[in-house]
């Protein structure tokens, strides 16, 4: 399907089309590893607020890894409610940046992916109030990370047949 945004596709898709899925996939991992976080999280605290008045009958220790386990379901619940829609915003907020980026370059780029990455990661950092050391990390691996997704994309839009327009660039200058 041939729309007005084609020349700032990335993967194959449209803006539009990436930025949902980028919602999607990172919202379903988000959940992932918040129910295993929560999950964690609740059955320690389970051990930690009984480990003064264990069981001592078999009865007794079968109620109490049912109730254990209760805990534990609503901790991972929780944490998957916490972590999904942190993530995806996180994500759908660099795919924003990215598609924006892009835009406001005139073609897609890995150095859009840099930027945006990079900017997302002090975002957070930000609304985080993350100390300076842990900022530094951050944006750091925004950097890192937005790299590599670039060149990424930009290596998978050249095995295509559709370079980068630097690419060109660089094969036009030699």
């Amino acid at each position: 399907m041939q729309g007005q945004h084609d020349g700032y596709r990335r993967g194959g898709m449209a803006p539009g089309q990436r930025l949902a899925l980028m919602g999607l996939v990172s919202g379903g991992a988000g959940a992932l590893l918040g129910a295993y976080l929560g999950a964690q999280q609740a059955g320690r605290q389970y051990l930690a607020e009984r480990a003064h008045r264990l069981p001592t009958t078999v009865e007794g220790w079968f109620f109490y890894q049912k109730w254990k386990n209760y805990r534990v379901i609503m901790g991972s619940l929780r944490g998957a409610a916490r972590y999904a829609p942190r993530l995806a915003a996180c994500v759908v907020a660099f795919g924003a940046a990215e598609a924006l980026l892009d835009r406001a370059v005139g073609h897609v780029q890995a150095a859009s992916s840099a930027v945006a990455s990079t900017a997302t990661a002090v975002a957070v950092s930000l609304a985080a109030r993350l100390p300076r050391s842990s900022a530094r990390r951050a944006r750091s691996a925004g950097l890192a990370v937005g790299l590599a997704v670039g060149a990424a994309q930009d290596l998978a839009a050249c095995l295509s047949g559709h370079p980068p327009a630097y690419v060109d660039w660089l094969r036009r200058h030699r």
